[in-house]
């Protein structure tokens, strides 16, 4: 988350790239959109994500809105809200009025998992190549396709959208090996807004009678 342009410049361009080889033209738009992001101190955004199963022939989608600081993020969906100020992680389910607090993998590539690396882990050992232009309701993008080195990772490739006019992410998208799909699509990006530090971290005192299901070791 079609082609229009110069889509079949694009297409022999992507085709002759061995995916054993880095495409530099997609490393210089994936840096250049990271190397953007990183010079803002907050991020807000809303976000849609969409699960397909392909095994079991459904998919489900959820919005919300998404906070970053530095490696700290705050991320809100329907009735569910997750805290994480560096080191710990509270998942707060406001229908049964639970929180589960867990800890994150610092070498975990799962953008789901961690959003805060969505414009980092294409770095991390992956193979790319630009696929092409595309426009779409925000605009032309840019096309990349992420295939990962290490066949131990959970998804067989990912695809990127990165709007043309400003570099901003717009769209991730991983297909899992376990036939499980993710997209997430970013909108409404705002940089720079003050945030406070206890944003990141889980209210207890506020949710009385909450019950919590440490699972740290």
């Amino acid at each position: 988350m079609k082609r229009l342009l110069s889509i079949a410049l694009f297409i022999c361009i992507a085709s002759s790239i061995s995916l054993g080889q880095q495409d530099p033209e997609a490393k210089n738009i994936l840096d250049r959109a990271a190397e953007r992001t990183k010079q803002y101190t907050t991020i807000k955004t809303d976000f849609s994500l969409k699960i397909e199963n392909r095994r079991d022939d459904f998919s489900s989608s959820t919005e919300g809105v998404l906070m970053i600081k530095g490696e700290k993020y705050y991320m809100e969906s329907s009735d569910t809200k997750v805290y994480y100020n560096g080191t710990t992680l509270w998942t707060f389910m406001e229908d049964i009025n639970e929180v589960t607090i867990s800890e994150i993998d610092e070498d975990s590539e799962d953008f789901v998992e961690n959003p805060v690396i969505i414009l980092e882990f294409y770095n991390r050992d992956f193979k790319y190549r630009l696929a092409g232009e595309v426009k779409m309701d925000v605009g032309w993008v840019y096309e990349i396709d992420l295939y990962p080195k290490d066949l131990d990772q959970p998804y067989s490739s990912f695809k990127v959208m990165i709007k043309k006019d400003n570099e901003e992410l717009y769209l991730v998208k991983a297909v899992g090996k376990d036939g499980i799909d993710y997209t997430a699509k970013l909108e409404n990006t705002v940089y720079d807004l003050p945030m406070d530090d206890a944003t990141f971290v889980f209210p207890k005192a506020k949710h009385k009678g909450v019950e919590v299901v440490d699972m740290r070791p």
